[in-house]
C-alpha cells in the first residue's frame, strides 16, 4: 500500500484540483427535476442517502445505472421502505445514488 501511495502522489499533486461544483450542479439540477425548492431534502452519495432511508421520511431515492454493488444497501432498505427506486443514466450526476427527503417531512422530520 505504501509504495501505491508513493507512486501515485505525485501525479495527484501536480493534477488540478480546482473545485468544478459538478456535485452541486447535480443536485440543482435534480432538484429542479424532482419540483423540490428545498436542497437541504437532497442528499447526495451512498452515505447521505443510507441516513435518509435509516433515519427520515424518503420520498424517492435516484440510482445510476451502472452503479454496482456498493448500492445493494440501498436497493435493500428501500424495498423494506416500500420507496420508490429509480435507475438514471450515468452522465446525470458524479454520485452513485441520490436520496430525496418527502417534502412535507423536511425540517428535521424524522420517523
Amino acid at each position: 500500500m505504501a509504495e501505491r501511495v508513493a507512486k501515485d502522489l505525485p501525479q495527484l499533486r501536480a493534477a488540478d484540483r480546482t473545485p468544478d461544483w459538478s456535485g452541486w450542479e447535480a443536485v440543482r439540477r435534480s432538484a429542479q427535476a424532482e419540483g423540490i425548492d428545498d436542497l437541504n431534502l437532497v442528499k447526495p452519495g451512498i452515505g447521505e442517502t443510507t441516513r435518509v432511508l435509516l433515519r427520515r421520511v424518503p420520498w424517492k431515492v435516484l440510482v445510476r445505472a451502472d452503479a454496482g454493488p456498493e448500492v445493494a444497501h440501498i436497493r435493500l432498505l428501500a424495498r423494506e421502505r416500500d420507496v420508490p427506486v429509480h435507475e438514471v443514466e450515468p452522465g446525470r450526476f458524479p454520485y452513485a445514488c441520490m436520496g430525496f427527503i418527502h417534502p412535507r417531512f423536511g425540517k428535521g422530520a424524522v420517523q
